[in-house]
């Protein structure tokens, strides 16, 4: 008898040597851009974000260079490690910004779609139960009867990779994780006194050959060959119309 198991999540950790000499530096930066966001947009609940508080390109700012590089590296590990031709693909940091979750606070459920490889990294992490992150199975194909491992039903005997519903990584500092932005997950709640801090970076792949080669087919062709449509602009005259057609 034999089983086979084809389709394993993959996610890539390193912790980073320097990170410890660059920590300081990097809750200063953080901090003052929590001072200087704009005004807070989430329930007392929810870890602050700084993509929904006017800060996610952070890969941008010097203090963080150091971090983007690394990103940037072990990101082109990962999708060497997935089996990637990085000749024909070119990699894009979308957007970045740091997490700051304050006891009690957590980060819900959610998938980053508008990108391709996610990463967070540990900048500061509290001893205790600060949160880990959960990865959820949503495929599930190995789910024979809808619903069976619930906690109602309780219908597994044992847990296993077979049959996990969810995989958890507790936070390390230092600590790297890479995985496809795709994946569901979230952020339980920070139970110390301490805030644990973070910071995420969405990845975009895009394709670097020539069109002749098949690489647009289904990779999106290079961002310079793109071609912005104008702003469209009516003038008075035509949005006063609008409006009284509209009522208004």
């Amino acid at each position: 008898m034999a089983i086979d198991v084809w389709f394993p999540l993959a996610i890539y950790y390193v912790d980073l040597p320097e990170g410890a000499a660059h920590k300081d530096a990097l809750v200063q930066r953080i901090r003052k851009f929590m001072e200087a966001a704009v005004e807070k947009r989430t329930s007392a609940q929810a870890a602050w974000t700084g993509d929904v508080h006017g800060v996610d390109r952070i890969h941008s700012d010097v203090a963080c260079a150091w971090l983007t590089d690394q990103v940037g590296r072990h990101a082109k590990e990962y999708l060497r490690a997935l089996g990637h031709d990085l000749s024909k693909t070119d990699l894009y940091i979308q957007r970045s910004w740091p997490v700051v979750s304050q006891k009690g606070q957590f980060v819900s459920r959610h998938a980053h779609y508008t990108s391709h490889v996610s990463a967070v990294y540990y900048v500061s992490v509290p001893e205790g139960n600060c949160g880990q992150t959960r990865f959820y199975n949503d495929s599930r194909q190995n789910e024979v009867s809808m619903g069976i491992g619930s906690n109602m039903t309780s219908g597994y005997s044992n847990y296993n990779p077979l049959n996990f519903q969810s995989a958890v990584y507790s936070p390390v500092e230092g600590r790297l994780l890479l995985f496809p932005a795709k994946q569901t997950h979230d952020v339980g709640a920070n139970e110390t006194e301490e805030d644990r801090i973070s910071i995420s970076y969405d990845l975009v792949l895009a394709s670097c050959v020539d069109a002749t080669e098949g690489g647009y087919e289904f990779m999106m062709p290079p961002p310079n060959l793109w071609q912005k449509v104008p702003a469209f602009e009516r003038n008075p005259a035509e949005l006063q119309v609008a409006s009284t057609e509209a009522g208004v």
